[in-house]
């Protein structure tokens, strides 16, 4: 059980790439039309007078010489001394021990596109997933400048490669033979694109990080993986214990602050009590950020089972606070969740609910429009999202909940001896009395100010 590990946070990385059009020349092999091929199978084998394969082709003494008159032309065929005809050096290299038929090698022109990402310079399908909803991973600025030798050196290093993975277009050779690259002619940049690369954070029940490996997806993973320690092994952010702790309190709430010690987290008895079922408690533990794979699960569940409003009922209120962390919303799962939030608001052309989405923003001046910039570059699409001040509890707190129905709460512990990124825990319940204590914190903050005319709403973002 100790080499067990628990998925807790996902981050996504993004990688600049660019796609490059690439001009060059491969050598395949290829067989000869039938009369030559039989002629030089034949003197294969042993050399022969002119009247015996004129006897063997049935050909008369003019068919014979015009048969004739290229291979020798081409120094493919000589004569002995004894007047036979044999085959030259250059013909018997036609033939191999695998193969009882001649083939030459003849160099075809071709053109692909390619794309490389500027990390490693390693070969990638295509654009994944767009500029958003990720970290992007700095790139070395003069490894950048010469990006056009560098995809032509990479690209004539693992030719072979490309070609057997199918990743060059359909590339035509004699049985399947492999082609060989004959000369690289011209390498021209069309345009940038970003590709994306997921990394999972999981630790086990020593409160060991697992460590992060590409597994040999890429021709160069080291580069990639310096790159992506450096961004955030190698950054260590201050805890937020305290910002958190205030937040138990406030939610006057027992359900994660039992498993967290001063210098661990007692992941063991934590999973141990989220088997347990039927549980007696009025909530379910959560590992990971709400938009993550099980919270989100456990969220959707409730979602699909919510009816329309009728008529004469006010429309109830969805609201999600976001955590005001450097790797909240990070990650593609997170659109996958507001996306499916914004789906299930309608059935059968009814409103079920209004859905807002709270972006924190830091305290300063001009805070809406910064936090507009911010956003817009962080996740691109901001419909149905609205600023505020700071975030729940300086941000450590993540919070999705709809009066009466549900609720989910998720505490971003930042505890830097065990993580370089937070470690979301939380909770989801039905259970009234904690729906309504969790709304009282959340609307008391909505509603609240900061100081005088400084209010925390701040208003749409889009």
């Amino acid at each position: 059980m100790e080499n067990n590990y628990i998925e807790f946070n996902e981050v996504d990385y993004i990688v600049p790439a660019e796609t490059y059009s690439i001009e060059y020349s491969y050598l395949s092999k290829q067989g000869f039309p039938f009369t030559k091929d039989f002629l030089l199978r034949v003197l294969y084998i042993s050399p022969l007078s002119k009247l015996e394969l004129a006897s063997f082709f049935g050909f008369n003494q003019r068919e014979l010489d015009v048969a004739l008159e290229e291979p020798i032309n081409k120094s493919e065929v000589s004569y002995l001394e004894d007047g036979r005809l044999c085959l030259t050096t250059v013909a018997k290299g036609y033939f191999s021990p695998l193969q009882d038929k001649p083939m030459v090698e003849k160099p075809e022109s071709r053109t692909s596109d390619a794309t490389f990402e500027l990390v490693g310079f390693n070969k990638v399908n295509k654009s994944n997933g767009g500029w958003h909803m990720g970290l992007k991973l700095a790139v070395n600025y003069e490894v950048q400048s010469m990006s056009e030798q560098h995809a032509k050196n990479m690209f004539s290093k693992h030719f072979h490669r490309f070609f057997e993975a199918g990743e060059l277009g359909k590339i035509k050779t004699a049985d399947n033979s492999l082609p060989s690259l004959y000369s690289v002619d011209k390498v021209t940049k069309k345009r940038s694109v970003s590709h994306r690369i997921k990394r999972k954070f999981e630790m086990n029940f020593d409160n060991k990080i697992k460590p992060f490996y590409i597994d040999k997806i890429y021709e160069n993973d080291e580069a990639i993986s310096l790159a992506i320690a450096k961004d955030t092994d190698n950054l260590r952010l201050g805890s937020n214990i305290d910002s958190v702790q205030q937040a138990w309190d406030a939610f006057e709430d027992m359900s994660v602050s039992r498993f967290i010690k001063p210098d661990e987290i007692d992941f063991r008895a934590m999973i141990a009590e989220m088997a347990d079922s039927p549980s007696k408690k009025p909530y379910e533990l959560l590992i990971g950020s709400l938009y993550s794979k099980l919270p989100w699960t456990k969220i959707e569940q409730h979602l699909k089972q919510l009816k329309p409003a009728k008529k004469q009922e006010p429309l109830k209120t969805l609201s999600w606070i976001g955590a005001n962390t450097r790797y909240w919303g990070v990650s593609e799962s997170f659109n996958n969740a507001k996306e499916c939030l914004l789906a299930h608001q309608k059935k059968n052309n009814d409103n079920c609910y209004d859905f807002t989405v709270y972006l924190p923003s830091d305290d300063s001046d001009k805070s809406k429009e910064k936090a507009t910039k911010e956003w817009k570059r962080k996740l691109g699409n901001l419909s149905s999202c609205a600023g505020i001040l700071n975030g729940l509890f300086d941000g450590s707190v993540e919070v999705i909940f709809m009066d009466n129905e549900f609720a989910a709460v998720c505490y971003h512990l930042l505890m830097p001896d065990l993580s370089p990124v937070h470690i979301p825990l939380g909770y989801f319940t039905k259970d009234k009395q904690l729906i309504k204590r969790i709304s009282k914190v959340v609307n008391n903050y909505l509603e609240g100010s900061i100081a005088h005319n400084k209010p925390n709403l701040l208003g749409s973002l889009f």
